[in-house]
């Protein structure tokens, strides 16, 4: 049975993709999306929000509630569009349905593109933000140069020749290994585990990304102070709590409220989401949307607040091929997957989807490092209150997102559950 691994670092990202690819070919008979969304409305979103809806399916998808959790959803999608070039027929129509991906492909890679390039402008000298796609290939296999063409172009990846059936896998892996730590600033490491690559292994595409941000206003350290979390399983634990008393953006709900810190310039900032003390956070998370997400973020109003926020670490392995299929793309995965697109033939599918982030928050700011590969092989035969001064101290599981403050893209996304 085929294993998808994901893991993901706060402050890289890296994502490995096994896959097989086919024919760019515009989907005409798409009406709704996996979700049940209607694929018309979908499509008039900008690219961000269309991440934002998967980003908010992937963590309804994810539903363990024993560890601290974190992801990029950013980098997932990133692997998986570099995929989707490659896909046609019905393996297309999942993608789309599932990723919430242009139908057209003419259109989809020059606008996600540009959305990277957008990030990327909006990060600037005020934070560090890094996005590198690259892809190994076997060499001699009848690939189609369009789609590396459509790859270098689109993604900015360098085609690396390489020899999974006779050649030292090993070395390939330690090759990959070693881009992804130097992309992600020495913060993603072993990405690849030892076995995953075979001599069926025909392509792997990695996205890679690393985020520094220095907050606007440092917490200074000199008022962090040890207090009680209360963990997901009622336990208190002690652990460091950070204070700052601000001017900052907050929403109040009937289940959450929300509170905004931005960094360095104003571009970027960190959403933290907690429940309100009679709502679970599972039961926060599986009504939340990315409906709710936006009107979070247009409700919010600057409040005077004292912010009482722990100093955390974080750092998550999952397999995700399982999930994505369960989400509603299964064929990819596959011997009916359909990714002609690569080379003209239906003769490859994704083998797994391998994750993996890390995500450090304290005094000065935030790193988050994630990365995300995909294997492709070879087929086998087989609400408003007073206005008085807010608290805003989450002692309790809560959840977090890293975003840009222009589209409010979601780049990355965890639960804090426990100490």
């Amino acid at each position: 049975m085929k294993i998808l691994r994901t893991s993901l670092l706060f402050a890289g990202i890296a994502a490995l993709l096994m896959v097989s690819f086919s024919c760019n070919r515009k989907s005409k008979s798409l009406v709704t999306t996996a979700s049940g969304k209607n694929i018309e409305e979908i499509m008039e979103m900008p690219v961000p929000l269309r991440n934002n809806l998967f980003a908010f399916d992937l963590l309804k998808a994810i539903p363990e509630y024993k560890e601290n959790f974190i992801i990029s959803p950013f980098s997932i999608s990133s692997a998986l569009a570099m995929t989707y070039a490659g896909a046609a027929g019905a393996t297309q129509d999942e993608m789309v349905r599932t990723l919430y991906f242009d139908p057209d492909q003419d259109r989809f890679h020059p606008d996600y593109s540009a959305y990277m390039m957008r990030l990327r402008e909006l990060a600037g000298d005020k934070v560090q933000l890094n996005i590198a796609n690259n892809l190994w290939a076997q060499q001699g296999y009848h690939f189609r140069q369009q789609y590396f063409d459509l790859l270098e172009l689109n993604y900015g990846t360098t085609l690396n020749e390489v020899d999974f059936y006779r050649g030292d896998r090993e070395q390939i892996r330690l090759d990959i290994n070693q881009w992804v730590f130097e992309e992600t600033r020495e913060k993603i490491s072993d990405l690849i585990a030892q076995g995953v690559l075979t001599e069926d292994t025909r392509l792997v595409l990695v996205n890679a990304i690393h985020f520094y941000g220095p907050w606007m206003v440092e917490f200074e350290k000199s008022m962090t102070r040890q207090d009680y979390f209360r963990n997901i399983s009622g336990e208190r634990q002690l652990t460091d709590f950070m204070f700052r008393s601000d001017k900052f953006q907050y929403f109040s709900g009937e289940q959450m409220q929300a509170l905004e810190l931005p960094y360095a310039g104003g571009d970027f900032s960190m959403l933290i989401v907690l429940p309100n003390e009679e709502i679970s956070l599972p039961d926060l998370e599986q009504s939340l949307s990315a409906e709710d997400f936006m009107e979070m973020m247009t409700g919010m109003e600057e409040k005077e607040a004292d912010v009482i926020i722990p100093k955390f670490k974080a750092e998550t392995k999952t397999d995700l091929e399982d999930l994505l299929a369960q989400m509603g793309m299964p064929l990819a995965f596959s011997n009916k997957a359909d990714f002609s697109g690569m080379t003209g033939e239906q003769d490859l599918k994704i083998d797994k989807v391998i994750h993996k982030a890390m995500i450090e928050v304290g005094e000065e700011g935030t790193e988050a490092a994630a990365a995300t590969a995909v294997v492709i092989v070879r087929k086998t035969a087989i609400m408003p209150g007073e206005e008085t001064k807010i608290l805003f101290k989450a002692d309790r599981p809560f959840l977090y997102f890293i975003k840009d403050n222009h589209n409010n893209s979601i780049l990355f996304m965890g639960r804090q559950l426990k100490f």
